[in-house]
């Protein structure tokens, strides 16, 4: 009877192919890279028939492999990445080099220091919770202990805790002082820290995963306790250093919004505080308003979300004259200064928009829209406001104003509004308006997206099958579709695009992505082979998705266009390269597999290992792709 196979023996039947199935690419490739440099100390069998070792990185983790029922591995580390990492790939590797080589592999005990280390590596995670929440239970038990103490063996008991807990101390003394009325002394205090916050230096290591950055959680903390005591105005005024310093983290620590985000964590406690103050509702949305536009970063939501409570009527209609007025006192911009200027003024505008609408003074939106369409080129937000208020011919006219005042200067708005006309005309079921919309849009960008346009609106006008052929001969030929004879679609009322200098015809890319978005694997080959070639394959389409297409129509082909797209990559030299070539040649060898040419495809890949036969990394991608066990190819 064959002998039952055991967990280890496991390992030794994995091929590269399962350990990126594992770990992923680039973890095998690090591990690979461990292995290498013997970083890997001590490994050993468990009695559970897993793996364990010591594997030095920036310092020295305790790593433990075992292989699930699944036929891949897992593993756990003490390093911060903790699972299926660059260690347990390195330690798996070690451990198969030693069994080729025929070397001996000791035994783990029960009471291995490194089973222990990962043993509390677990239970410090399972107790992260238990460790900062007290639950009922405990809490009832202390004030049980409490009750049966004198007055004197608390008192000392609490200054034990202090002493050994300087938070507990600080949380202590603020009590106190808020107790008396001192909250000068708190107040300066988480003064001072804020500007330990702005003035830094913080330093951050994404690498390593290490970084130092101030504590918030006393900031939070005793801004709480200041407002619980009253104190709503001291408060918002140490709000306002609060923002400051989050946008300086952004700006001068390249923190990426990770440590403003805990400073935006104390804004909640500011926005009560804010409604606590002795400012009036008016002040109040200005204050706040005053934040979020000093918030290029969007940080703090909490501000924001203010802005769109339930406030007085009366608040937004004074917050709307402000707003207004410093709109028209804002200066004209020098030119090189309009985008920042159009930038900040269009903030400005919708807050204003915004304030009128809660002002119950909706009349003002749409002449303000108009105004500020003219000196800031805002005709979107114009015509969108327009169409919301059911003006949608008057929307219309703005946008011929609007394409003819951006189309040369500003392409991107005045293509926005051929979108927003072209909206109208959909929901007013248009459709042969918006069809001859879809076309002018198509010649302008002509690509699978805006053919698919045409075809939905023009199938709608009852007109594809003309409009389709119109296209194509636009694409082969370069003759404009409106200008065919038999075109059945009528004057948008727009100015037509003129021809692009830089098409050149036919159009074989674009014919291309037309026959794949139609499934039409004949006419992709047809203009695929119309292509200029290159020793890159043909420029401009997507070859992997041509050889998708293929794959069936022509086989040998797609299998060609695969190949070649390997042979590129693995002549840059580059272990990700390789790790990318290896996808297409999988895609080749299932296609060469249907035909039956198993033999054919292994000679390739002979050829492969024997031109690049230096090239370590490129040999294991190889290999993963005829399913050699790691272990064969550690001795090869």
């Amino acid at each position: 009877m064959a002998k039952k196979k055991t967990r280890t023996d496991m390992f030794a039947e994995l091929t590269w192919d399962d350990l990126a199935d594992w770990a992923g690419d680039r973890i095998v490739s690090r591990g690979k890279g461990y292995q290498n440099m013997g970083r890997v100390r001590d490994p050993a069998v468990t009695e559970d028939g897993g793996l364990v070792a010591w594997v030095d990185g920036t310092q020295r983790y305790a790593v433990k492999v075992v292989m699930t029922d699944d036929g891949l591995p897992d593993s756990v580390c003490t390093c911060p990445y903790e699972l299926d990492c660059k260690h347990g790939v390195a330690a798996l590797l070690e451990y198969l080099r030693r069994i080729e080589a025929g070397q001996t592999v000791s035994g783990a005990g029960r009471d291995d220091p490194r089973l222990k280390l990962l043993d509390e590596k677990v239970q410090d995670d399972e107790d992260i919770d238990e460790e900062t929440v007290i639950s009922p239970d405990v809490r009832e038990e202390i004030g049980r202990f409490l009750k049966r103490q004198t007055k004197a063996q608390i008192i000392e008991l609490v200054q034990e805790i202090a002493q050994a807990h300087p938070g507990v101390a600080r949380e202590i003394v603020d009590r106190q002082q808020l107790a008396s009325g001192d909250t000068q002394t708190i107040s300066k205090r988480l003064h001072r820290e804020i500007r330990k916050i702005n003035e830094g230096p913080y330093w951050h290591d994404p690498w390593e995963g290490e970084r130092f950055m101030p504590d918030y959680t006393g900031i939070f903390k005793r801004l709480e306790a200041l407002l619980h005591a009253g104190h709503a105005d001291e408060v918002v005024n140490l709000g306002s250093e609060l923002l400051s310093a989050g946008v300086r983290l952004i700006e001068d620590y390249h923190d990426e919004g990770e440590e403003a985000l805990e400073l935006a964590a104390c804004m909640p406690v500011v926005v009560r505080a804010l409604e606590h103050s002795s400012l009036d509702h008016a002040d109040r949305l200005n204050w706040a308003l005053d934040a979020v536009l000093g918030d290029p970063y969007d940080l703090y939501d909490s501000l924001a979300e203010y802005l769109y409570a339930d406030h007085p009527e009366s608040a937004w209609s004074t917050l709307a004259n402000r707003l207004l007025q410093r709109l028209k006192e804002m200066k004209p911009p020098r030119d090189k200064d309009r985008f920042s200027h159009c930038y900040e003024r269009d903030r400005l505008s919708d807050w204003a928009i915004h304030a009128l609408e809660r002002a119950g003074r909706e009349d003002e939106i749409v002449p303000l829209c108009k105004s500020e369409a003219k000196e800031t080129d805002s005709y979107r937000r114009l015509v969108d406001v327009l169409v919301s208020a059911g003006e949608s011919e008057e929307a219309k006219r703005w946008i011929h104003e609007g394409i003819r005042a951006t189309e040369n200067k500003l392409p991107g708005i005045a293509d926005g509004l051929r979108g927003s006309l072209r909206e109208i005309y959909s929901r007013q079921e248009n459709w042969p308006v918006l069809a001859a919309m879809q076309v002018e849009q198509f010649v302008r960008r002509p690509c699978r997206q805006t053919f698919e346009g045409c075809k939905d609106a023009a199938s709608k006008a009852r007109a594809w099958q003309t409009v389709r052929q119109a296209l194509l001969q636009y694409l082969e030929k370069g003759e404009p579709p409106w200008e065919q004879k038999g075109w059945p679609l009528p004057d948008s009322g727009l100015e037509v695009p003129k021809t692009e200098r830089k098409h050149r015809f036919p159009m074989a890319a674009e014919l291309i992505e037309i026959a794949l978005f139609e499934s039409n694997p004949e006419r992709v080959l047809y203009w695929y082979d119309r292509l200029p070639e290159s020793k890159y394959g043909r420029p401009g389409v997507d070859n992997n998705e041509v050889a998708e297409a293929l794959k069936t129509h022509a086989p040998d082909r797609a299998v060609s266009i695969w190949q070649l797209k390997a042979e590129q990559l693995i002549a840059q030299v580059k272990p990700k390269a390789y790790q990318q070539a290896g996808r297409y040649l999988r895609k080749a060898a299932g296609v060469m597999k249907k035909q039956g040419k198993q033999k054919e495809w292994q000679k390739y890949l002979q050829n492969l290992r024997e031109n690049h036969a230096r090239k370590t990394r490129l040999m294991e991608v190889l290999d993963s792709l005829e399913g050699v066990p790691v272990i064969k190819k550690q001795g090869r």
